[in-house]
C-alpha cells in the first residue's frame, strides 16, 4: 500500500484543528476508544506546551464539557496571569 501525497479538502471553509477535535468529540459515531486519545492529546499539550496556544484557544478549552480539559486550560490560564499582571 503506498500513500499518494494528494490534499484532500473536506470543507470548503477552512476549520482550525481545536474545532475539528471538537466535532470529532461531539459525534455519537467516534468510538471512545478515539474520544480517549484526543482528550488525553490535547490535555498533555496544554500541561506541558500551553504556550502553543493562543489565550483564545486556552479560554475556549476552560469551556470544554469533559472535566480535564478545562481543568488543563484554567491551570496554562493561571500561570498567564502572572505574566500579564507584570506588563
Amino acid at each position: 500500500m503506498s500513500c499518494d501525497k494528494k490534499i484532500v479538502l473536506i470543507r470548503s471553509i477552512p476549520m482550525a484543528t481545536l474545532e475539528a477535535f471538537r466535532c470529532v468529540l461531539d459525534d455519537a459515531r467516534t468510538p471512545e476508544i478515539i474520544r480517549h486519545h484526543i482528550i488525553d492529546a490535547l490535555q498533555y499539550a496544554l500541561r506541558n506546551y500551553g504556550q502553543v496556544f493562543t489565550a483564545k484557544e486556552v479560554e475556549w478549552l476552560a469551556a470544554w464539557d469533559d472535566p480535564r480539559i478545562p481543568l488543563a486550560a484554567r491551570k496554562e490560564l493561571d500561570r498567564r496571569e502572572p505574566a500579564a499582571a507584570a506588563r
